[in-house]
């Protein structure tokens, strides 16, 4: 009881890019996660990603992949912050991504602002008001999302039907990467 009691406490629900969501940080342990959440989840690898989330999508044209990860959990019914994937390199947590997707996340995921004071479900045309012109825009068809690459700012932001709906945080992982990524 006392630890769910610390857990929403604590809570902010702030996406700060770069940085982290709520408690989950970049440069965490898989360990420091766990003690927050009260429960562990389920690991899985980098090939289990390719398998089950990229399916036919090109692993060079995902950003988690150029970034790099060792391992992941998926989080699908954490009801208190809308947290999909948590990205994990040399056991720490490098990326983080929330979603409010699907609509059940609603409730959860519309107090989850970013330091800028933008919501989920917010048009584009808001975002970018806020946000500035993005670095470099993609279609993912296979997962109906528009994609916003802020790569210093250390965050991706996706839309469908116009509207912000899913974010992507992490450390930016220099210009390299980023050009190479950007050709593909």
């Amino acid at each position: 009881m006392l630890m769910f009691f610390v857990f929403n406490s604590a809570y902010s629900q702030n996406i700060v890019p770069g940085e982290g969501v709520g408690p989950f940080k970049i440069g965490q342990s898989y360990e420091e996660m766990s003690f927050i959440l009260g429960f562990k989840g389920e690991i899985k690898t980098y090939d289990d990603y390719l398998n089950e989330v990229l399916f036919t999508e090109d692993p060079a044209d995902a950003l988690e992949c150029l970034i790099g990860f060792d391992y992941y959990i998926k989080f699908e019914h954490l009801l208190t912050l809308p947290v999909s994937y948590v990205y994990f390199k040399n056991n720490e947590i490098n990326q983080i991504r929330v979603t409010s997707l699907p609509v059940y996340y609603r409730s959860i995921a519309e107090d989850i602002i970013t330091l800028e004071e933008v919501h989920f479900w917010e048009y584009k045309e808001k975002v970018h008001e806020v946000f500035g012109e993005p670095d470099l825009v993609k279609d993912y068809n296979d997962f109906m999302f528009k994609a916003w690459f802020y790569f210093k700012k250390g965050i991706v932001l996706n839309f469908r039907d116009g509207k912000y709906r899913a974010a992507h945080i992490y450390k930016f992982p220099g210009a390299g990467p980023v050009r190479e990524f950007s050709n593909n």
